[in-house]
């Protein structure tokens, strides 16, 4: 298999560039986790692979779907992974008790063949959880994004596929809204270089590629000084949705 490239947007498991991301991203595992321990686990969409693993107990069934291979040490875990595309799922219906999707749905321009995917494979009973950024606190410069939700466009969205939905939110504590700030700031910085908006204009692989370097310099640019405490996902508690939640996180049952 060969490892995807590096694109600013899917993230690598011991990227320290990248670690505050990781943490983000960690706590919708986690929190996944903490609401079913066994049975028959998807992880739909799952990039790189870093969160598969954390899915479910030692008995689970631990399974992560992407069009992209997962790097090496994801495939060193108890999770196995499958290379599908949204239209050929080789799996049959109703056969996973859980099923996440974290940071997917913004990636499509029409969802509803996504999420009659996860309806479909959902068991009887079944959880499936998405994730998707803030559209009230996203930054709106990630080329990869055609969508961005708010909690109560999220929430109507779903209902459209299941009867019972909870949209919740993934906050950040103090010292990760002061980073935060700090990368909106530089990306302000640097969107004040292209007045003109001529980056609309770039072919979509330039603008990725150029997404990708700037991903890396602002992170650089908003590090935390020398020595100060790691991040880690417990710095993104979930909570109640509201509009300066980092992530909105859905929890969706009974498929219409």
């Amino acid at each position: 298999m060969t490892e995807a490239r590096f694109s600013g947007e899917r993230l690598h498991e011991g990227d320290a560039r990248f670690a505050l991301d990781l943490a983000r991203h960690r706590a919708a595992y986690e929190y996944a986790r903490s609401r079913s321990a066994a049975g028959r686990f998807l992880d739909l969409g799952c990039g790189s692979g870093h969160g598969a693993a954390l899915l479910g107990g030692a008995d689970a069934t631990l399974i992560g779907v992407d069009r992209v291979a997962p790097d090496l040490a994801s495939r060193r875990s108890q999770a196995r992974f499958v290379r599908a595309d949204l239209r050929a799922l080789p799996f049959r219906p109703a056969c996973f008790d859980t099923i996440v999707s974290f940071q997917v749905i913004e990636h499509l321009e029409d969802p509803s063949e996504y999420l009659d995917a996860i309806a479909r494979l959902l068991a009887p009973g079944g959880l499936a959880m998405l994730t998707t950024p803030n559209v009230r606190m996203s930054d709106g410069v990630n080329p990869y994004h055609v969508h961005e939700y708010d909690a109560r466009e999220l929430e109507a969205r779903l209902r459209a596929r299941f009867a019972d939905v909870e949209v919740r939110g993934v906050g950040m504590r103090d010292a990760v809204r002061e980073v935060m700030a700090a990368r909106s700031r530089r990306i302000r910085r640097i969107l004040r270089l292209d007045p003109l908006r001529l980056r609309e204009r770039l072919p979509a692989p330039l603008v990725r590629a150029l997404f990708a370097r700037c991903a890396v310099l602002v992170r650089l640019a908003a590090r935390r000084p020398a020595g100060a405490p790691a991040f880690s996902w417990r710095d993104f508690p979930v909570g109640p949705a509201c509009d300066d939640c980092l992530d909105l996180l859905a929890l969706c049952r009974n498929p219409r």
